[in-house]
């Protein structure tokens, strides 16, 4: 008798404190989470600053992609010297020549490719940059929008004009 009545009163006190636990009361909310208000200008200057630092590796790209180039044109003409050097020596070391004249060019093809990626990477910044120099406008005569203002525009990704539909009646 006493285990059961043990057992109710455990019964009991285990499914009446889950519902209790469920619903608290006398807590208050969870605080809503307040919005910051955006100064501007501070944004604006941000944009700006962001868009100078991505011309300025934009710039240091382009660098490395020129260097990259003379360094390709410099290994390439070794190559085309080794091959016409190649057909003045005897016919056992000129097979050696050609060997090293086409890893020259394989190293110079590499150095161009790794000029365009650079090149690639320069285009990209540059985009990037006009990006926040446009938002800036934008944040300059929209003074950052508002309730009563039209949303801002999001210049994260360019837009693309929508094709036109044409219907014909044939």
């Amino acid at each position: 008798m006493r285990i059961k009545l043990f057992g109710a009163i455990t019964l009991a006190c285990t499914l009446l404190g889950g519902a209790a636990m469920a619903c608290p009361v006398g807590e208050a909310p969870p605080p809503r989470p307040v919005r910051p208000v955006q100064n501007v200008s501070l944004r604006v200057s941000e944009l700006l600053e962001q868009a100078t630092r991505f011309e300025s590796a934009a710039a240091q790209k382009d660098r490395n992609a020129m260097a990259l180039e003379q360094e390709a044109e410099t290994l390439a003409a070794r190559a085309r010297n080794l091959r016409s050097e190649a057909q003045f020596v005897n016919v056992s070391t000129r097979g050696d020549l050609i060997a090293v004249a086409d890893e020259l060019a394989m190293r110079a093809a590499n150095s161009r490719s790794r000029a365009q990626n650079e090149r690639t990477t320069a285009s990209e910044f540059r985009t990037q940059a006009r990006s926040f120099r446009a938002q800036a406008a934008a944040l300059q005569t929209n003074r950052g929008g508002g309730w009563r203002r039209a949303p801002m525009k999001d210049f994260a990704a360019p837009t693309t004009p929508k094709p036109a539909t044409a219907t014909t009646d044939i």
